[in-house]
C-alpha cells in the first residue's frame, strides 16, 4: 500500500518447490524469465473489454490452497526480497509472478510502462541564524523558495488572511478547521509568498494538498515548530521546497484466462519499498491473487500484478490509461492481507456489503471503510477513478510495513487463509450466473 507521507519523506498455479520433475521444470522456466533483461519498448495491450459486458463464466475450479500462497509470499519476500519500483528485484518478481500465471493456464504479458515520480520530499524552513532548518514539504507543493519575514495567519481561512501582511510573506498558520488545500489557495490568493502549516498536536507534520494550481511552497511543521515560527514573527526565514525523482522503467503483469474479452479484474501490488522485503505489503497480496487465480480461474475475470505501486499508484494508473476498463464489473484488490489488525473493506459500498457478510459466515467482523486513511491509498482507487466499482481487501495497518522488519516471519498463515477464503467465496458470488 502507497504511504503518501512516506513519499513525502514523504495504498494460475504456482508450483510447490517439493513438486516432481516436470514441476521442477516449471521452476527453472521461472528462473530463466527472472535471470533475463528486460525490453524497455512499451507492450501494446490487447483490447480488454468488449462493447457488450457479459457475465464471466468459470474455466475451472478447485479449493484455494494457502500453502500454495505461502510458497508464492516466500518465494517474493525471502528469495527475491526488496522488489522497489524499476529495480532489478522487481523485474524479478514480475518474471516469477507471470510465470506463475502461465502455469495456472493463463494468457500473461509484461506490459513496461514509464515512471518519473518524486519519491522524497526535501527541504524546510531555515531560521534566521541559518543554525537549524525544521519543516517538510507538502505533497502537491511547488519546488522552489522563498526568503521573506514571517507573519502569522490563525487557521489560514480567507478572512483571517485579510487582516494580516501576507503579501509576499512566510505565512504561519495553525492545522485545523479548513483542508490543507483551502489554506493553501487563499494564502496564494493574498500573495503570500510560501505557507507554512504548523500541526495541532504533538509530532511532524507530513501532508498532501489533494489539489491542483498552487504555484508556492507549503510546508509542514510540528506543533513545537510552529511555536518557534510564531516567536520570530517580523523575523525572516527561508522556506525550501525540493523532490527527488525517480525516472525508469517498470511494468504490469497482465493476465487473461482466455481470448474472451475482461468484463472484471483481480489485481494486487508485487512491488516494495527500498528499505524491507514488503511481506505483508505486498508479497501477501500479490500471493493471495495468484492462489486465486489459480483456483478460481474464471473467463472475463482477467488479472493484474501492479508494478510501482509504492511510488504513486504508477502501474495502475498506466494500466487503466491504456486498457478500456470502463463498463467493467468489479475490480477486487488484495493489499496487505496476511496479519490481521483492524480489517476493512474499502472502495465501493455495495461491494463491501456483500463481502463483508460473506465474512461473517467466516467468524470475522470486517466493516466498510471509504477510503484507507490520510495519505495512503492503493490501486483500487485507478479503476474507481475510470468508473469501475473497486473493493480493497485489508488486513489493517501493521508498524512493520516500510521497514526491514516487514519480511517473511511478519506474515501469518492462518491470517492469510481466512482472507483467501473470503475472496474465493467472495469472487463466486460476483461471478455466479
Amino acid at each position: 500500500m502507497i504511504d503518501e507521507e512516506a513519499l513525502a519523506p514523504p495504498r494460475g498455479a504456482r508450483v510447490p518447490f517439493r513438486a516432481s520433475s516436470l514441476l521442477c521444470c516449471l521452476l527453472a522456466c521461472a528462473t530463466v524469465l527472472m535471470a533475463c533483461g528486460r525490453t524497455d519498448a512499451p507492450t501494446t495491450p490487447p483490447s480488454t473489454n468488449g462493447a457488450a459486458a457479459t457475465t464471466p463464466t468459470d474455466a475451472g475450479s478447485s479449493k484455494p490452497d494457502v500453502d500454495r500462497a505461502m510458497a508464492h509470499l516466500k518465494a517474493l519476500a525471502a528469495d527475491i526480497g526488496v522488489r522497489s519500483s524499476t529495480s532489478d528485484g522487481e523485474r524479478n518478481a514480475a518474471a516469477y509472478v507471470k510465470t506463475q500465471l502461465e502455469a495456472a493456464g493463463y494468457i500473461a504479458t509484461l506490459e513496461s510502462f514509464e515512471v518519473d515520480t518524486p519519491i522524497r520530499r526535501t527541504g524546510g524552513i531555515e531560521l534566521p541564524d541559518g543554525s537549524i532548518t525544521i519543516g517538510t514539504p507538502f505533497g502537491g507543493s511547488l519546488e522552489g523558495e522563498a526568503t521573506a519575514t514571517v507573519v502569522f495567519g490563525e487557521f489560514g481561512r480567507a478572512p483571517e488572511l485579510a487582516t494580516v501582511p501576507s503579501r509576499g510573506a512566510v505565512v504561519l498558520v495553525n492545522r485545523g478547521e479548513v483542508l490543507f488545500a483551502e489554506k493553501a489557495h487563499a494564502a496564494q490568493a493574498t500573495g503570500a509568498a510560501a505557507l507554512v502549516i504548523a500541526n495541532n498536536q504533538p509530532g511532524p507534520l507530513n501532508g498532501d494538498l489533494n489539489t491542483t494550481g498552487i504555484i508556492i511552497p507549503v510546508l509542514g511543521v510540528s506543533q513545537e515548530g510552529g511555536q518557534v515560527l510564531r516567536a520570530l514573527a517580523g523575523r525572516t526565514v527561508t522556506a525550501r521546497s525540493a523532490s527527488t525523482r525517480l525516472r525508469g522503467r517498470s511494468q504490469n503483469v497482465f493476465a487473461r484466462p482466455s481470448a474472451a474479452p475482461c468484463t472484471a479484474y483481480m489485481g494486487a501490488h508485487y512491488d516494495s519499498v527500498t528499505l524491507g522485503p514488503g511481506a505483508e505489503d505486498n508479497a501477501s497480496g500479490v500471493s493471495l491473487l495468484l492462489e486465486l487465480a489459480r483456483a478460481r480461474r474464471t473467463d472475463g475475470v482477467c488479472v493484474v500484478a501492479f508494478g510501482s505501486e509504492e511510488v504513486g499508484l504508477v502501474g495502475s494508473q498506466a494500466f487503466v490509461r491504456t486498457h478500456a476498463v470502463k463498463g467493467a464489473q468489479f475490480m477486487l484488490n488484495f493489499d496487505m492481507v496476511a496479519k490481521l489488525t483492524r480489517p476493512s473493506f474499502i472502495g465501493d459500498k455495495t461491494l463491501a456489503d456483500r463481502a463483508s457478510a460473506i465474512a461473517l459466515t467466516h467468524g470475522l467482523e470486517i466493516p466498510y471503510t471509504a477510503s484507507v486513511g490520510t495519505n495512503a491509498s492503493s490501486d483500487h482507487a485507478s479503476f474507481t477513478g475510470a468508473g469501475v466499482p473497486a473493493l480493497m481487501f485489508y488486513a489493517g495497518d501493521d508498524p512493520f510495513i516500510h521497514s526491514g522488519r516487514d519480511s517473511f516471519d511478519n506474515a501469518r498463515r492462518d491470517d492469510l487463509a481466512r482472507f483467501l477464503d473470503i475472496a474465493a467465496e467472495v469472487l463466486a458470488a460476483l461471478t455466479t450466473r
